[in-house]
């Protein structure tokens, strides 16, 4: 059925009967095409039903804006992307988020939680503005309300003609924490859904009363939710409230979608509840693990950086009982789950409320106690006012630690790590260490406890193996004869690259900038007049290492040529990091070419 399935109106063809089975195709071809090509699964598998619903009633003209964007898979298999959904997340295949260059039913670029609410107001004040007539419906996950952005978003949607779907499966990526998913907790099914079952299997037990007085319960359920259900929650916001529905029973979607589209007149939401992972075993039974699956044939390092993190700060926090750790909703992906197992009175996850965590972790620092705040590089930037304002402008000793800086590969745009070199480095006050070693992000970690001030430290996933420890100068390889060339690398995988490339080479140095701020100021002072520097970072030029290195030449007037390899002025899209590092000229023969031709001109 699944086949026959090339635009949306070939989908409205169906009967009502039929959508079962398609769901169920569409099942499969998820759990068979994401687990070669790698991407968000488990969440993808809860709105199956959602999606199929959503674009059975509505329009095409209508928009759908996705919250976070990871669950809009289905949603790209039904507007005309099922053929090449198996491209998923490669290069110059179908993005793994909503991308309105790929698809202009692709309402909003997402990637980033709590923003579907305000880009969908948005774009329904503008309908209104414009007198234009369209459905404007906002797919909401039960983590997002923990997002600030989503309550600033609520408190201005009175009177305006919209529909917020929450789709509750508490779970975000981790399970969801703090008051507000408590009160959703209190909405959620529970044991409501477990009775239902029961009065259901006894009430079609009975021979012939028993399916029609099923029917008639079900009937008089359904108009109760949609006419005098209240919630005093949402009530706040002067929102018209339904629910709670079965997210994965298509049928009673499609009816309530069908009753809302014409009728809403007000903003409306909706609440559903799916099971995350549903009809994959393993998903079902850890979503968590499953919420991202990676490509299949792909090499795993047994040793992660966020193994690390936990090793180090289980030491740390079992020596001093002035520390605590912060994290944003991903307690076990940043390295936290063994703090948040053995110390929970000194370890908070606050939900995905970035901003709140660092002015949080600012309080907590000044306060007496030395606060580790564990985030993602592309979603701490999220909070950059808070780190200007909140934590430097006070000088206040946090660290910060960023995982997934630097190309992060097939999660592309939204999630790449590109910007924190640039964003941190205008920021007074900062220190920004880059370690290249498992060694030296540990080292790091230990120092930055010593340290007056905020710390920065900016690691990928994988770092390199080697014993070579955190000195606070950059480290200089070995070279074959006297260098005329120094490669500053910052971070693991470029510092690999220039280390085969020192080798390959006479006179070429690889040069270990594990300080992004403040400089090897002794190093760049002590380079030769006539010698050439490549500074080579995973982070745009602009703002960047490289132009703080340039500032400094100029600035002391040294006579040193600078070359600066790094991400031009673009969002990189998705592909593998491999592909990314040489699509950008940070692939080894790039930077191969660019030295022959230096020493070539020397």
């Amino acid at each position: 059925m699944l086949e026959q399935i090339k635009t949306i109106e070939d989908l409205k063809k169906l009967s009502l009967k039929d959508l079962p089975q398609l769901c169920e195709e569409i099942r499969k071809k998820l759990i068979d095409d994401v687990t070669e090509s790698g991407g968000h699964l488990a969440s993808n598998l809860g709105v199956v039903e959602l999606t199929v619903a959503l674009h059975y009633v509505f329009d095409e003209c209508d928009k759908i804006v996705w919250d976070v964007g990871h669950q809009s898979y289905v949603h790209k298999i039904l507007t005309s992307r099922g053929e090449n959904f198996s491209s998923l997340r490669s290069k110059g295949g179908i993005s793994g988020f909503p991308d309105c260059e790929e698809d202009e039913r692709d309402s909003f670029n997402t990637g980033h939680a709590g923003t579907a609410i305000s880009a969908a107001l948005g774009l329904a004040k503008a309908r209104d503005t414009l007198k234009q007539d369209y459905n404007v419906i906002a797919v909401v996950g039960d983590g997002s309300m923990t997002c600030g952005l989503t309550y600033e978003a609520l408190n201005n949607v009175k009177d305006t003609k919209m529909l917020i779907v929450l789709n509750d499966n508490n779970m975000s990526i981790g399970k969801n924490v703090g008051s507000a998913t408590l009160n959703m907790s209190k909405l959620r099914v529970g044991k409501y859904d477990r009775n239902k079952e029961r009065l259901k299997r006894f009430l079609l037990r009975i021979p012939l009363l028993g399916k029609p007085t099923y029917k008639f319960l079900r009937w008089c359920k359904r108009r109760a939710k949609l006419g005098y259900v209240r919630n005093s929650y949402f009530d706040n916001f002067d929102l018209k409230y339904i629910g709670i529905i079965d997210g994965n029973e298509i049928k009673d979607l499609v009816y309530y979608f069908t009753k809302i589209k014409n009728n809403v007149t007000k903003p409306t939401v909706m609440q559903i509840v799916t099971k995350k992972g549903k009809g994959f075993a393993p998903a079902e039974a850890d979503p968590e693990s499953y919420h991202s699956v990676i490509r299949a044939g792909t090499s795993v390092d047994s040793l992660e950086s966020a193994d690390v993190i936990g090793d180090t700060l289980h030491k740390i926090f079992t020596e001093r009982n002035d520390t605590v750790a912060v994290c944003a909703a991903m307690a076990k992906a940043t390295g936290l789950s063994c703090i948040q197992k053995d110390f929970p009175d000194r370890f908070y996850d606050v939900g995905i409320a970035e901003e709140h965590a660092v002015t949080f972790a600012a309080g907590l620092a000044k306060g007496g106690v030395h606060p580790f705040v564990a985030i993602y590089s592309s979603f701490l930037q999220r909070s950059y006012d808070q780190i200007l304002h909140d934590v430097a402008l006070q000088k206040l000793p946090v660290t910060f630690l960023l995982d997934r800086s630097g190309f992060v590969g097939e999660d592309g745009k939204t999630h790449q790590g590109l910007f924190d070199l640039s964003y941190l480095s205008q920021i007074p006050d900062i220190k920004i260490w880059a370690p290249t070693t498992y060694k030296q992000l540990s080292r790091m970690i230990e120092k930055s406890i010593d340290e007056n001030c905020p710390v920065a430290i900016r690691y990928s996933k994988n770092l390199l193996h080697d014993q070579r420890t955190f000195a606070d100068k950059w480290l200089v390889s070995e070279a074959n004869g006297i260098p005329k060339v120094y490669l500053l690398a910052v971070g693991a995988r470029l510092f690999k690259i220039a280390s085969d490339i020192s080798s390959r080479f006479d006179g070429v140095a690889a040069v270990e900038a594990t300080t992004v701020k403040p400089l090897d100021e002794d190093f760049l002072s002590s380079v030769e007049s006539g010698c050439s520097l490549i500074t080579l970072e995973e982070n745009v030029l602009q703002g960047g290492f490289g132009q703080a290195v340039g500032s400094y030449l100029t600035k002391n007037n040294l006579s040193v040529k600078l070359y600066c390899l790094g991400v031009d002025d673009v969002f990189v899209k998705h592909a593998s990091i491999d592909e990314q590092l040489v699509d950008h000229g940070l692939g080894y023969e790039s930077i191969c070419a660019r030295v022959a031709q230096i020493l070539a001109n020397s």
